[in-house]
């Protein structure tokens, strides 16, 4: 070991202190894809000019060659263009010779990728048969025990002496054998050295990632792709951004790997994946992607292709023309969620914007099951609309949406839709004043003067709808019109993404902003919604969502709308369940055993669960859960309360009702 002088001069890069500014792009008004270098995984390029990678993993034992081989060509079939393996111990990384070999003849030599946690020694092993191998820098040389240890800086430095050492004969291997590698940061796996000097933190995260590229490059080592993952997408994203402020900072260029882990299943695993990968791909931050579900992997091979779909870059060349110059202001405020202050419109207690809560909206549910009502029941929508057409209809069935001054309790309130040759328009019909009011702005005739006027002293929030227009300033003209509405709610529609529209819209004013999708299907409402409300609501922005469609039902587009504020932790509707996607290290069967979890507590509102396969990311991905399910052997669960272990190693077959009693013992259970 070096000396302690040697040590501070050796890692002084190491050590430089970094102060986040904000600025990890430089136009955040305009789409501009992230430019790194290639790196080459075998036969594909990941980052440059390269597409958006796809990839996924398998979930059986690494030692069963055949489940493996056929699990991969599924992969690959479906679209996968990599394909990753745990390789826990030695005996699993060196099965990988003969999956490889099997793969070959016949004749799938895509990529592989080792997935290696706490084994050193299994990575060197691995990297003789795959193309790539993913550590991870919180337990590649570390174990994790949750300990309180304050490092000085002289500790701090042989630590990192001691990694360095742990990490140079893979990096010196993987250089000579022409592997990738991906340093692969899990919020839920960081060293207590790490949590200790940044805490549970995106900042923690970067510093984890960049320790581990630095000593590659002491050795001139540098096909590197780099992840940060965590459960939730608000931390990933900032996480993501941070980083690529860093490496601004320190002149790297490494592609990304972007993903959500442990992110679910069904719709609630699609939405959180949707919005943490989404939301970057947007800002053109990500060259592979991976979606993580609690379902059978090849699932993850169409919702990775509808992300990147509903993420490419639409922005019209008058777009483009107005905002090539534009100077982004650096805030730290981008990684927080800041949301901006606007005016308050329409009468409590459903007023928007300025500090109540973001709002739900949705079309109103004639015509539907009991069963599908029951959403509204559980959880009302604060507005509800419909069209001018069912005026009478809507009066007649849910006359306790409209308002009047003698119930100010009223928790739904309903809105007119006006038709384009609505008769509100034509004096002396006189808008109702007891219903908000939505109207396309290419609806509005300006000349006739006194229904501007109804508009302007309306008393409940006026939804003006901008739909089609490309053009920046022709947006901002029309909301100097509109300014003499005195409850005006503004929403876009431009023909393109909707992200820079509205950071647009937001600058420098105080307007209350409803995020209004009109999807033409359930999959763009699933994918498309999610990304563009999800990183804004993320950034800030936002006072109002509200998703309607002919296409989907009034039930299931409330649902997501919902879910979207969930997975946002905006608006809490439901239990949470952070689950990871399973893998070879899984103890359990993860896919049956979420679906029980999940019947009989996904009635517990504000409860958060996590599910997790083994201990790799288990303890430290459910780090704000209220309980955890973790799988600590064959067969076997631990039960946690917060960090807190309460039940060890209970038999797999009654675990699901000992975390039932578990959390009636904690107070926070109640009956369906």
């Amino acid at each position: 070991m070096l000396a302690l002088e040697e040590l501070e001069s050796f890692y002084k890069s190491f050590l430089q202190t970094f102060v986040a500014a904000g600025d990890y792009i430089d136009n955040r008004l305009l789409y501009q894809r992230r430019q790194t270098r290639e790196v080459k995984v075998g036969s594909i390029g990941i980052g440059g000019t390269n597409p958006i990678r796809i990839q996924s993993m398998t979930t059986c034992d690494t030692c069963d060659t055949e489940s493996v081989v056929k699990e991969a060509i599924a992969l690959f079939d479906a679209g996968a263009e990599l394909v990753r393996m745990t390789a826990q111990g030695p005996r699993e990384a060196k099965n990988l010779e003969l999956i490889r070999k099997t793969l070959n003849e016949k004749g799938y030599t895509n990529p592989l990728v080792a997935d290696i946690h706490f084994s050193p020694r299994a990575a060197l092993i691995a990297a003789d048969h795959v193309e790539k191998v993913r550590i991870n820098p919180g337990n590649f040389a570390d174990t994790k025990r949750f300990e309180t240890i304050e490092y000085t800086d002289q500790q701090y430095l042989i630590e990192l002496d001691r990694i360095h050492q742990a990490f140079k004969p893979l990096v010196l291997k993987v250089k000579e054998l022409g592997r990738a590698l991906r340093i692969g940061v899990n919020h839920g796996s960081l060293s207590d050295r790490i949590m200790n000097r940044y805490g549970d933190t995106p900042e923690g995260m970067v510093e984890s990632a960049i320790e581990f590229i630095k000593i590659a490059e002491l050795y001139d080592y540098r096909d590197i792709i780099v992840s940060m993952k965590s459960s939730n997408p608000y931390i990933m994203i900032q996480a993501y951004r941070m980083l690529v402020e860093r490496f601004r900072k320190e002149n790297m260029d490494y592609p990304l790997h972007l993903g959500v882990t442990e992110a679910g299943d069904g719709r609630d695993g699609r939405i959180k994946s949707a919005i943490g990968i989404g939301s970057l791909l947007l800002e053109g931050i990500g060259d592979t992607i991976r979606v993580s579900l609690t379902e059978d992997a090849v699932f993850e091979i169409p919702a990775a292709k509808e992300i990147i779909q509903a993420s490419k870059p639409i922005q019209s060349q008058d777009w483009l023309s107005q905002f090539e110059n534009h100077k982004f202001q650096p805030q730290k405020t981008v990684y927080e969620i800041q949301r901006f202050e606007t005016k308050s419109t329409g009468q409590k207690p459903l007023a928007i914007g300025s500090k109540f809560p973001v709002r739900a909206g949705a079309a109103m549910p004639f015509d539907l099951s009991e069963n599908e009502l029951n959403i509204f029941n559980e959880n009302p929508t604060d507005y509800l609309f419909f069209q001018e057409a069912d005026e009478s209809k809507a009066r007649q069935k849910f006359q306790s949406s409209f308002y009047t001054a003698t119930d100010a309790n009223i928790s739904t309130l309903a809105v007119l839709c006006l038709a384009e040759n609505s008769k509100y328009t034509k004096i002396p019909e006189t808008l109702p004043n007891d219903c908000a009011v939505f109207i396309r702005y290419e609806s509005i005739n300006f000349q006739q003067s006194g229904f501007i006027d109804q508009l302007s002293k309306h008393n409940h929030p006026v939804f003006i709808h901008i739909d089609s227009t490309q053009n920046a300033e022709t947006i901002d003209s029309i909301i100097n019109r509109l300014s003499v509405i005195s409850n005006l709610v503004v929403s876009l529609n431009t023909g393109d993404n909707l992200v820079y529209p509205y950071r647009h819209l937001i600058e420098n004013r105080a307007i209350p902003i409803h995020l209004y999708f009109e999807p033409n299907q359930d999959s763009e409402a699933l994918f498309r919604s999610s990304i563009e409300a999800g990183s804004l609501l993320l950034s800030g922005i936002g006072d109002m969502l509200t998703i309607i469609s002919s296409a989907i039902k009034p039930n299931l587009a409330y649902q997501t709308v919902l879910d979207i504020l969930q997975a946002t932790r905006i608006r809490i509707t439901k239990t949470e369940f952070i689950s990871c996607p399973s893998c070879g290290r899984t103890l359990f069967d993860l896919q049956s055993t979420t679906a029980r979890i999940k019947e009989v507590t996904g009635h517990l509102k504000g409860v958060k669960i996590a599910i997790m396969g083994c201990i790799v990311n288990g303890p430290g991905e459910m780090a704000d859960a209220d309980f955890g399910y973790v799988g600590s052997g064959p067969g076997k669960i631990t039960l946690y309360r917060g960090k807190e272990i309460i039940r060890k190693n209970v038999d797999s077959e009654v675990a699901p009702q000992e975390l039932i009693s578990l959390i009636q013992e904690s107070g926070m259970w109640h009956d369906p």
